[in-house]
């Protein structure tokens, strides 16, 4: 059966919890250290560990010695790596302002960055590979987000609060022309001001916060003014706290999905997550963060699109599967729980498994079985059968190519 049991890397980010990711593992971090991310997967800065006969290998390494048996013919030719990265995420603080490039930004940030010999560690570079990095969130816990930019009149709703007399001079040409055009144009004006001036600009700004909140605010609104006002306390001189006010604050129940494509401004709050996206590392900030900031990169980068961002459910495919939304070809993600029904596989692409809750089983077709209990994953080989057996859940990593095509 080649199913093997991951040893995973936590990172330790300064933003992390120190409890979530330690009680799911049933090891807590003797030193008490932020648990941030779990990382779950073959990306080279940190590859899991893959258990076989012969030993501990890092996934990676494995998956290149044979990688038409790991991965299939067909997404060997097509990625040459597993095409996805599987995250555990718990927040106690917020991420820094975010986006990720798109595929051909991504190719061409990196071969530029190569040519102009800055190291692959380098705390100033963008792009430490060339690949693109869409991505989804799932909560495991109620999960605060910021996705995407508000619906204009949202926009204009809440600058207006910030801007008081200014408004005329401040936004009044995207309030009469709100596309985004004039979004891309106002919204680079504010974050690319000298600090100097973001310090007045931010002074003013939590003053009228201030003063809204006490004379009555719809509760939309409210819930953007106190988010911005509480990253202002932890953040007091970034102009990225006030990101509420033009980013969509999403509260995402457990269960609950949210994805994010190419370009989409976007920051994690608060909460635990899983996260699924493409085996990258990319990410061009814009504050909220001590890590490079690079606000021209950054916005040549962005989507200004104005939309509500769409929350994902997943829908029941079988007895005791349920499937999320395909959104990218790298990846796919499900939800198991063989004590509703029968969970089982004939073949398929690679596969990333990992049990959140009880204890389950895998049965390979020769007989063999492999404990899976809570906090623990597996690597699954393409084309590989099984079934899932036990009183648990578990959440199944894969590729989001048919799978035909993905076990081909």
């Amino acid at each position: 059966m080649r199913i093997y049991p991951l040893e995973n890397t936590i990172q330790h980010y300064a933003w992390g919890t120190t409890d979530a990711i330690p009680a799911l593992l049933g090891t807590p971090d003797p030193d008490g250290r932020p648990c941030a991310e779990l990382w779950m997967g073959a990306h080279p800065s940190a590859p899991s560990k893959a258990l076989t006969d012969a030993g501990a290998r890092p996934l990676d390494a494995l998956i290149a010695s044979d990688p038409d048996a790991m991965l299939g013919p067909a997404l060997a030719a097509r990625y040459g790596q597993l095409p996805f990265l599987f995250k555990v995420l718990s927040a106690a603080e917020p991420l820094s302002i975010q986006a990720h490039p798109s595929k051909r930004k991504a190719e061409l940030g990196f071969a530029r960055e190569n040519l102009a010999g800055v190291p692959l560690s380098a705390p100033d570079r963008n792009y430490r590979d060339s690949n693109h990095k869409p991505e989804m969130a799932v909560a495991l816990e109620p999960f605060t987000a910021l996705c995407g930019f508000r619906p204009a009149d949202e926009l204009v709703e809440n600058m207006k609060i910030v801007a008081g007399d200014r408004w005329e001079t401040f936004g009044k040409r995207f309030e009469r022309n709100p596309g985004k055009v004039e979004l891309s144009v106002g919204f680079y004006g504010v974050v690319s001001r000298p600090p100097e001036e973001r310090d007045g600009l931010l002074a003013r700004a939590r003053v009228r916060l201030e003063r809204a909140l006490e004379t009555g605010l719809g509760p939309r609104p409210e819930a953007a003014a106190r988010a911005s006002l509480a990253l202002m306390d932890k953040y007091p001189r970034d102009i990225g706290a006030l990101a509420p006010l033009i980013l969509n604050l999403v509260e995402l129940a457990p269960g609950e999905g949210l994805y994010i494509g190419a370009g989409v401004l976007h920051a994690y709050l608060r909460g635990t997550a899983l996260e699924i996206m493409a085996n990258s590392d990319n990410v061009l900030r814009g504050g909220l963060t001590p890590k490079h900031v690079d606000i021209p990169e950054l916005v040549s980068t962005l989507d200004f699109e104005m939309r509500v961002p769409e929350r994902l459910a997943a829908e029941r495919v079988g007895p005791g599967t349920l499937a999320y939304p395909r959104k990218a070809d790298e990846f796919a993600l499900d939800l198991l729980e063989p004590r509703l029904g029968p969970v089982s596989r004939c073949g398929g692409g690679p596969e990333i498994l990992l049990c959140d809750e009880g204890a389950l089983y895998v049965a390979g077709n020769d007989g063999t079985r492999l404990a899976l209990p809570k906090g623990s994953s597996a690597f699954v080989a393409a084309g590989e059968a099984y079934r899932v057996e036990g009183d648990g859940r578990a959440w199944r990593a894969g590729v989001g190519l048919a799978s035909s095509e993905a076990g081909s």
